[in-house]
């Protein structure tokens, strides 16, 4: 595999703070797209999606069961983002947490990746 520097990971999300701050930190391109109706047009190019788990509005439901079927049929390696102590359902992909910590992204990347491969 190679190195999360060489990745592009998009992030799909209203928490601009962060996203600026993971396109500093995190040894990865980082593209940024704020609901997942403008996602689905980069998401051939993306290895690795981070997507907020909130409600979205319903104008964006054709758009994640999309991203739902791909990354069921593991073609799209998808991680929620969840706010820190945020209560819900358990996960079929990789779940981090808000604020994000660098090592748990690369972490989440790297088993989204596998998963992908399956």
């Amino acid at each position: 595999m190679t190195h999360a520097a060489q990745r592009r990971l998009l992030l799909v999300g209203r928490d601009l703070h962060e996203a600026e701050r993971l396109k500093r930190l995190l040894p990865a391109w980082v593209g940024i797209a704020h609901a997942p109706s403008q996602a689905l047009r980069a998401l051939d190019r993306a290895d690795v999606v981070l997507l907020e788990d909130r409600n979205w509005p319903s104008l964006e439901d054709e758009a994640l069961a999309e991203m739902r079927e791909r990354s069921a049929s593991r073609r799209l390696a998808l991680i929620l983002s969840r706010r820190r102590g945020e209560a819900s359902e358990p996960a079929a992909v990789p779940v981090v947490e808000r604020p994000y910590v660098i090592e748990e992204i690369v972490a989440a990347m790297r088993l989204a990746l596998l998963r992908r491969r399956r």
